[in-house]
């Protein structure tokens, strides 16, 4: 089967230069990230997956600790973005999930938790994930990802 060029586009990655140190959470979501591109290319993962940047959209503390909201920040906020939504939301035909990367001993903050519990309430499953491996067998389970 040829993979639609669409796919290749929304799949397109640069990797990271060398000189990007990323912490223990953020090697284990960036692992898992290319690891979702390539069962996406290969048409193993029977999903629609996506991670909403909400880091990008944190107030900035200015001169005097003054609190600044960036424009963007602000339209965002006003579009929808949810604060503490999770790292990676999933859709597939007949449900979906979240995923939330944390380091092994890193903690839910309280917008996390808060999330966790909307989806809880709206019964989406949540789940606290703390390697790559374990969010490619949880996709295993849910029986969107092959091989």
């Amino acid at each position: 089967m040829t993979t639609p060029a669409f796919l290749v586009r929304l799949m397109a990655h640069h990797s990271l230069s060398a000189r990007v140190m990323l912490g223990p959470e953020d090697r284990e979501a960036y692992s898992f990230a290319n690891d979702l591109r390539k069962a996406t290319l290969e048409g193993r993962l029977r999903a629609v997956w996506t991670h909403p940047a909400n880091e990008l959209a944190a107030a900035k503390v200015g001169k005097g600790g003054k609190v600044v909201v960036p424009v963007g920040v602000a339209i965002a906020r006003a579009l929808g973005l949810i604060t503490g939504t999770s790292d990676y939301l999933f859709h597939w035909h007949s449900g979906g999930c979240a995923m939330e990367f944390k380091s092994k001993t890193g903690r839910l903050t309280q917008g996390q938790k808060d999330y966790r519990d909307w989806c809880d309430l709206a019964r989406v499953p949540f789940h606290v994930v703390r390697s790559a491996d374990e969010g490619m067998d949880l996709l295993r389970g849910y029986g969107v990802l092959t091989a």
